[in-house]
């Protein structure tokens, strides 16, 4: 039986304190204790008021910058 060694690590491409693309789609988040997580409003996402209209049309006066 012969053993062979690997001429190089496998390493990961990706950095560790970034979430996968997998964890963004599902909505999974990583929240940091000293920083305060702020849900913005997006294009798309249902108006607040309870209506059901996307944000972008209903209220563009109140979208902050």
């Amino acid at each position: 039986m012969q053993i062979t060694t690997r001429a190089f690590e496998v390493t990961r491409k990706r950095r560790k304190g970034y979430p996968s693309e997998t964890q963004v789609k599902r909505g999974d988040r990583i929240v940091h204790g000293d920083k305060m997580l702020i849900e913005k409003l997006g294009r798309n996402d249902p108006c607040p008021c309870g209506s059901t209209r996307r944000f972008k049309g209903l209220l563009p006066a109140r979208r902050s910058p």
